[in-house]
Formats: structure tokens, C-alpha cells, sequence
């Protein structure tokens, strides 16, 4: 089933909420009215009774005889229109007024006799009346007192507001419902204008952008997260672009080699040690390749978040003396010092063994790549719930304006001598991604000719506490 525009809702919701409104009104101003028009006949209704029940008392009148000599001539009729009706307690009629036997008027039914006043309506269609009944006591015999008033044109009267009532009801819900329609409509418009912008950005120009109105409200502000949203995506695209561009500049460089080396070997005979070293050119360049494609299948995999990373805890100072020793070889070719200046107690955190263990592969093999000469150090310290790991260098340093480019993929300072050192441009991204997915954070200080230093913040799998005490510990 279609839902409904949010401007038909808006409508409907609209017209209720109106409809509602008007019915609670219009029940309410026709009670109010109603109630006032009775309690005016009610109160003249009292002040008859105030007057006819003093005058029986008075006159001590209890019998059908006594009751008609003195209800006679001009004292019926200045007793409330002479509309009076007197019963006894068995709702026997002592005395009735002469307007009233002339129009049939029901006898009426005994009130209470604690002595309030009982007000009813009774009477046929045509003759309706409005009555007060009250019990008096005179000589022993309870009598009930009924004085009547004519409706006469009350229920005409609430008729006719009724009949206006149902007839201006729907006039004013069309109404409302027309201005409510109209005014979503107008308060709806711009959005339409923000889809209709936004529907016709195109995949190849996402540099345009939705105009802002000028008004700060809602629709601004959607305008603006909209365009910051744009703003993420023209973003993303141009680094998809350009990390799909470098890509295949990487992958044709060793591709175009190996491809070179085949052909020119099978041009002519070869001598046992030309296909050697042929071979050997192609199997460097074929693990390059496959160097190239593991990082770029674990950004791709560190990116869609794919793969399950188990944090643990995890003893930093065995795997950084392992790594030390693995790369002291590369280090001495070089005639660089490696330096794990290490804590003797346990340096715990929490991460994924492998990861972290390839996080500072690649940064101490980068330092060692660009240093020529002097010290390539390793350090690591806990600190309030962290632990704090550097690598430094003694090398060539970073530009001041490529510093906030390092961790870009396939971004290199020199990109001659790092292909010339076997680099893509991708380990600091790596190691990047790796903190990142590891809860921690990396940055870089560098000063060109005087060395680079790499931080990392990694959470402590140790608290504060037991860290500190361990550490007292350890230095008594």
C-alpha cells in the first residue's frame, strides 16, 4: 500500500487536530449556553418557591378545600404565572393551578424530604416546562410544592444554535483544511527544491552544492548537513580516484618489467646464468608485486572493518626485542645503531598481537630506510592508562609542508628514492589504520636533516594503579 505524502499527512494530521478542536468547542459553548439558559429559569424557579411555600406556612394551608379557597382570584395568578402544582406525599394532587389543568400538565413526582429543592423538566413536546419541587411540612401532613416555568422557546432556541452549529462545522473544517494544505504546501516547498537539487548533482560534478536558504532554521540546516555530507563524498571519490590511479601506477611498474625481462629472454638462447638472472629480476619484482597487493587487500579489509580484531593483552617489550633483533641485520648494512631502550617490567596493552607486531615492523624498517647514518631508537613508557611507544631516527626528516601528508596512501616526499628503496607510499597508512582499529592514535614530529620521531598512544591493559605499583616495585 502507497503511503501518503508527508504533505497529505500534514493535512490529515491538520484537519483532526481542527475537527477536534472545533467538536470540543462547539459541545462546549452549546452546554455552557444550555446551562445558562436553565440556570436562569432556575433561579426565577427558586424565587417562586421562596414565595408560594412561606404564604402555605403561613396560612397554614394542608387540605384540597383550604388550598383552593385561598388559591383564588388574584392571589393564583400573582404566584408565579399561577403555574403551581401541590401533591401530598403519596403523589396525590391536593391543588393545581388553572393554567396548568388547562394544558394536561402531568402530576408531578414527590421530592425528598430532607427539604432540598429538585429541579426537572417534564411536559410534552409542544408544552414543555422546567420544575421546582421542595417538601414542607404544615399541620402534620408533608406536602411537595411544584412551581413550573415554561420552557417555551429554550429547546427552539438550542435547536437553532445546533442547526448552526452543524452548518458552520464543515464550512470551517473545509476552510481550515484548505489553509492547512496550502500552508504545507509553502512550508514544504523549499524541501522540494532540496531534492530536486540534490537529484540533479551528477556522479561526475559532485563539486555542486545545494543553495542554503537564507532563513536559519530547520531547512537551512539540513541544506548545510547535506552539503557537508557532499562535501565527505566529492572527498571520498577523489581519494578512490587517486588511490585507484596509484594503484595501477604501482602494480604496472613491476608488471611492465617483468613483462620486459621475459620477452627479451626468449628473443635468443640464453646462457645458464642470463636466465638466472633474469629469473631473479622477475621473482624481486613479482614479490614486490605481492608485497604491494597484501597492503593494498589490508587497507581494503582494515577499511570495510571485515576483519575481527580480538584485542588482548599484549607484553609490548619480548616483541619489540624480537623485532630488534630481526632488523639489527638491515640496521649494520647500513652502519646504523638500533636501539630498544625497553622497561625491564612488563609493558602491557590491549591489541591484536599480529597487528601491532606489523605496526612497528613498519615503522622501524621506515626509519631505517631513510636514516644514512646515526641511530635508529625504540622506547616505550606507561603513562596514566596508556603506554607511549617512540621511534626515532637520526635521517633526513620531513618536510614541514608534507608532514600532515605522511599518512596518506601512496603519498611520498621523494617519490624517486623511495621507489628506489622498494616503498609504495602505503606503510604509514598501515600503521595508521592499524592504531586506529587498535583504539590508539599516531603522529609524527620531524625536522628536516635532523630526524623524524613516530608516537604512538596505545591503552594500557593495566590500570593506572596496579602500572604504578608495579613500576615502584620494580625500582626497589
Amino acid at each position: 500500500m502507497k503511503r501518503l505524502t508527508i504533505q497529505a499527512r500534514l493535512t490529515a494530521w491538520y484537519l483532526l487536530s481542527i475537527a477536534v478542536i472545533v467538536l470540543l468547542f462547539a459541545g462546549g459553548s452549546w452546554l455552557a449556553l444550555k446551562s445558562s439558559m436553565y440556570d436562569s429559569i432556575d433561579r426565577d424557579l427558586r424565587y417562586s418557591l421562596n414565595t408560594v411555600i412561606p404564604f402555605i406556612e403561613s396560612h397554614s394551608l394542608s387540605t384540597q378545600e383550604q388550598f383552593a379557597r385561598t388559591f383564588s382570584g388574584s392571589l393564583d395568578a400573582s404566584v408565579v404565572g399561577g403555574l403551581v402544582q401541590i401533591t401530598d406525599e403519596n403523589s396525590r394532587l391536593v391543588y393545581e393551578s388553572d393554567a396548568l389543568r388547562s394544558h394536561n400538565a402531568p402530576v408531578m413526582e414527590t421530592a425528598s424530604p430532607d427539604g432540598s429543592i429538585a429541579y426537572d423538566t417534564v411536559g410534552r413536546r409542544s408544552w414543555p416546562m422546567r420544575t421546582a419541587s421542595k417538601t414542607v411540612h404544615v399541620r402534620g401532613t408533608t406536602l411537595t410544592v411544584h412551581v413550573v416555568e415554561p420552557l417555551r422557546a429554550t429547546p427552539s432556541e438550542l435547536g437553532e444554535y445546533t442547526t448552526y452549529l452543524a452548518l458552520m462545522i464543515p464550512v470551517v473544517l473545509i476552510l481550515t483544511t484548505a489553509a492547512g494544505y496550502w500552508m504545507s504546501r509553502r512550508a514544504l516547498a523549499p524541501v522540494e527544491v532540496i531534492r530536486k537539487e540534490a537529484e540533479a548533482i551528477h556522479p561526475t560534478d559532485l563539486a555542486a552544492r545545494i543553495p542554503v536558504p537564507a532563513s536559519d532554521d530547520e531547512l537551512s540546516r539540513l541544506a548545510r548537513t547535506l552539503n557537508d555530507m557532499l562535501e565527505r563524498i566529492e572527498e571520498g571519490f577523489r581519494r578512490v580516484q587517486q588511490f585507484t590511479a596509484d594503484a595501477s601506477h604501482e602494480l604496472r611498474a613491476p608488471l611492465a618489467l617483468i613483462i620486459t625481462a621475459g620477452d627479451v629472454s626468449l628473443r635468443r638462447e640464453r646462457s645458464r646464468e642470463e636466465l638466472t638472472e633474469t629469473l631473479g629480476k622477475i621473482v624481486r619484482e613479482a614479490k614486490r608485486m605481492s608485497h604491494l597487493v597484501e597492503d593494498l587487500l589490508a587497507l581494503a579489509r582494515g577499511d570495510a572493518q571485515t576483519a575481527k580484531i580480538e584485542m588482548t593483552a599484549v607484553d609490548l617489550g619480548p616483541m619489540l626485542h624480537e623485532l630488534c633483533s630481526e632488523l639489527q641485520a638491515a640496521a649494520r648494512t647500513k652502519g646504523l645503531s638500533l636501539v630498544a631502550a625497553l622497561p625491564d617490567q612488563r609493558t602491557m596493552v590491549l591489541g591484536e598481537p599480529a597487528e601491532l607486531r606489523r605496526l612497528f615492523l613498519i615503522l622501524l624498517d621506515n626509519a631505517i630506510k631513510y636514516t644514512e647514518a646515526g641511530t635508529v631508537t625504540i622506547s616505550i613508557a606507561p603513562e596514566d592508562g596508556h603506554v607511549k611507544a617512540i621511534v626515532s631516527d637520526t635521517g633526513i626528516g620531513i618536510e614541514a609542508d608534507a608532514l600532515p601528508h605522511i599518512f596518506d596512501r601512496f603519498w611520498r616526499a621523494d617519490k624517486v628514492r623511495s621507489r628506489a628503496a622498494g616503498g609504495a607510499g602505503l606503510g604509514l597508512s598501515l600503521a595508521s589504520q592499524i592504531v586506529r582499529n587498535q583504539g590508539g592514535t599516531i603522529c609524527a614530529e620531524s625536522e628536516p636533516g635532523r630526524g623524524s620521531s613516530f608516537l604512538v598512544d596505545l591503552q594500557s591493559a593495566i590500570a593506572p594503579e596496579v602500572t604504578t605499583s608495579a613500576v615502584r616495585a620494580h625500582s626497589q
